[in-house]
């Protein structure tokens, strides 16, 4: 089975992760190296020295960039650099079609791993479902992000889950009104799926506790 690798460790920011571009990851990298050798972490100039940049504006706006993905804290003197979420990562599988009558987690229904955050990555079992088509834009989950799963058979009214009906897996929100199920899209270009007597083989597989976003 293929592992999929991102360039660095992904960060919880409170409403999804995103990964480093590789000039971030390198700054950072550079960073950690000073703090390992010196015991502080280097200047703007000295950043934009070792990268080549003319001045310090480029390094200024790659710092804000990686702070905002929340892999460091800025503070007001020229040396207040502090490392987050350096901790170790943990490999989560990605999930694919699921086999009628086996396992979640089952070898022909996965299609890798990534490597997360164990602050993250912290309930047993999670898995990763890779976003296919737009239904849930409308909450923030775009196509081809990652959401990360955890596996439970049942969820609160309002909550994001994955859900299998019919067959297919799918993303959305969870609502309960009058007595029924409603997997509720983010989008209104899609129609809700209300879950009846007739509804095929339906279950819900876990609650998505928070969103991957790749970048190149």
């Amino acid at each position: 089975m293929p592992g999929l690798a991102f360039p660095y460790p992904l960060l919880y920011d409170g409403c999804h992760m995103t990964t480093l571009t590789a000039r971030q990851k390198a700054i950072l990298d550079f960073i950690e190296r000073a703090i390992n050798k010196r015991g502080y972490p280097p200047t703007l100039r000295e950043i934009a020295g070792h990268f080549g940049m003319v001045g310090t504006r480029g390094a200024q706006k790659h710092l804000a960039a990686i702070e905002k993905k929340g892999y460091l804290r800025k503070g007001s003197g020229a040396r207040a650099l502090e490392l987050l979420g350096r901790g170790p990562s943990r490999s989560v599988p990605i999930l694919g079609k699921v086999a009628a009558g086996k396992p979640i987690l089952a070898q022909e229904n996965l299609l890798g791993s990534l490597m997360v955050d164990s602050s993250i990555a912290r309930w047993k079992d999670l898995f990763l479902l890779k976003v296919q088509g737009a239904s849930m834009k409308g909450a923030g989950i775009l196509e081809g992000d990652f959401v990360l799963v955890r596996p439970q058979a049942d969820a609160d009214s309002g909550e994001i889950v994955v859900a299998m009906v019919d067959g297919e897996v799918t993303v959305k929100r969870l609502v309960r009104k009058r007595g029924m199920l409603i997997l509720m899209p983010g989008n209104p270009d899609f129609e809700p799926i209300v879950i009846t007597e007739k509804a095929d083989s339906f279950r819900i597989l876990g609650k998505v506790v928070t969103l991957i976003r790749p970048e190149v």
